[in-house]
C-alpha cells in the first residue's frame, strides 16, 4: 500500500506504451520532459523505501458498523433522486439510443456526496469483505459497485476496482503464480471491455452497428497497429494511458506561460483544490483558465502537470510534483493507523496516484473526495 510505487507504476506504463507509437498524432517525448519525469520517478523511489518501513501491516477490521443492505438503500435512494432527475437511467439510455449527456446527470451538489460517497463505501465494503469472508457482505459489495455500470461511469469502474485490488494485494501474505496470472488476465480482459464500452458509444453517436475502425481513424492508428494481431479495442487503452503524455508534451512545446503572484493563486485553485470548489471561485470572480494545447482531436485529457504548466512552466511544474510527494505524510496524519477506516483510506490514496499519468486526481472531485470520509467517519467514531 505505497502511493510513492504507485506513482512510478503510473508513469513508468504510460512512458513503455508511448514507445508503442501507435499513433501518429504523437510527437518524439522532448529530452527536459524526459529528464523531469526521470526525476520525480528517482525522488518517489527513495522516498518510497521510508514510507514502506513506517506503513503498518495488514489488519482486518470488524463488523460493529451499520448493516451493508441499510447503507446500500441509502445510497440507492440517492441514485433514484440522481435517475428521477435525469430522467431515465443512463445505462439504458444509452442502450436504447434515448439522447443522454453525461455532463449534466445528477442532482445539482447532491450528486458530488451521492458519487463520492458511494464509490468510498464500495470499497469499504470490500474491506470488510476481506476482514471477514462473509459472502453476503461481497454481495452487497456487487451491488455497490454496479452503480457505475448504471450511470455508465467507466471512471467510477475503474477507480473503484483499482482501490479494491489494492486492497487485495496488501491483504495477501504472498500472490502466488496462479494468482498472478488471474489479475494480469482479467487486466487484459478489463482493457478490452474497456474499448468494448467505448467502441459502442462512438458507433451509437456515428449512428452506425459495432464499428471497431472507427477509432482507429479517429486516434490515426499506425499502420504498424492496423497490421498488427492486437484486436482493435486495445487502441482504446493505448490511446487512454499515451494521450495524456502527448498532450503534455504537445502543451510544453506550444506554450509560452507568463510567471506572475496571480498565476501562483490562480493555479492553488485550479490544480489543487476539489473541481467542485474551484469551478465556483473561478465563477464568482470571473477567472479563466490558461490554454493549454494538444494533439488534434477529441483528446482532452492529460496529466496532473499539464494545466500547471499553462499557469507557470516548469516552476508550477515542480510546485505539483512537490505537492505530490507531500500529500502521502499529510494524509497519513490526518488518518492514525488505528482507525477502521484506515486501510480504505489508503487504498483511495493509492488509486489517486496510480491515475496521475492520466489526469490530475488530485483536484477530481469523483475520486479525491473520497479521502474525506475515512478521516470524517473517524472522527465521528472517536466523538
Amino acid at each position: 500500500m505505497n502511493p510513492f510505487y504507485c506513482y512510478i507504476i503510473s508513469f513508468a506504463f504510460a512512458l513503455t506504451v508511448y514507445a508503442f507509437q501507435w499513433s501518429s498524432l504523437y510527437s518524439r517525448l522532448s529530452l527536459s520532459l524526459t529528464f523531469f519525469i526521470a526525476a520525480t520517478l528517482g525522488l518517489h523511489f527513495i522516498i518510497g523505501l521510508r514510507w514502506k518501513k513506517s506503513y503498518p501491516g495488514w489488519r482486518p477490521i470488524n463488523t460493529e458498523n451499520p448493516n451493508p443492505w441499510k447503507v446500500t438503500a441509502f445510497i440507492y435512494l440517492l441514485w433514484l433522486a440522481d435517475f428521477l432527475y435525469e430522467g431515465g437511467v443512463p445505462l439504458f439510455k444509452i442502450l436504447f439510443g434515448i439522447p443522454y449527456n453525461y455532463r449534466l446527470f445528477g442532482v445539482p451538489s447532491l450528486h458530488v456526496f451521492t458519487v463520492t460517497f458511494a464509490s468510498f463505501y464500495t470499497v469499504y465494503l470490500f474491506h470488510l469483505y476481506l476482514s471477514t469472508k462473509d459472502k453476503s457482505v461481497l454481495l452487497w459489495f456487487g451491488v455497490n459497485l454496479i452503480a457505475g455500470v448504471l450511470i455508465y461511469s467507466r471512471a467510477m469502474v475503474v477507480f473503484n476496482i483499482a482501490s479494491s485490488i489494492m486492497l487485495l494485494i496488501f491483504s495477501s501474505p504472498r500472490i502466488s503464480k496462479m494468482g498472478l496470472v488471474f489479475m494480469l488476465t482479467g487486466v487484459i480482459v478489463f482493457f478490452y471491455l474497456f474499448g468494448v464500452m467505448g467502441t459502442l458509444r462512438v458507433s451509437r453517436e456515428a449512428k452506425v452497428k459495432y464499428d471497431n475502425q472507427l477509432f482507429l481513424k479517429v486516434g490515426e492508428a499506425t499502420t504498424g497497429f492496423r497490421k498488427s494481431i492486437v484486436p482493435n479495442e486495445f487502441f482504446w487503452t493505448y490511446i487512454y494511458i499515451s494521450s495524456p503524455l502527448a498532450n503534455l508534451q504537445e502543451n510544453i512545446r506550444v506554450t509560452e506561460p507568463v510567471i506572475s503572484f496571480g498565476r501562483s493563486i490562480e493555479l492553488i485553485n485550479s490544480e489543487l483544490l476539489f473541481d467542485f470548489i474551484s469551478k465556483r471561485t473561478k465563477r464568482i470572480f470571473q477567472l479563466e483558465d490558461p490554454s493549454d494545447a494538444r494533439i488534434p482531436g477529441p483528446f482532452n485529457v492529460t496529466t496532473i502537470y499539464s494545466k500547471s504548466f499553462s499557469y507557470l512552466g516548469w516552476f508550477g511544474m515542480s510546485i505539483i510534483a512537490l505537492t505530490v510527494l507531500c500529500l502521502p505524510w499529510l494524509y497519513q496524519r490526518l488518518l492514525p493507523n488505528g482507525s477502521p477506516y484506515f486501510h480504505t483510506g489508503m487504498a483511495i490514496l493509492c488509486t489517486m496516484f496510480l491515475f496521475m499519468a492520466y489526469d490530475n486526481t488530485i483536484k477530481f472531485t469523483g475520486l479525491g473526495f473520497q479521502l474525506a470520509y475515512p478521516v470524517l467517519l473517524t472522527w465521528l467514531k472517536r466523538k
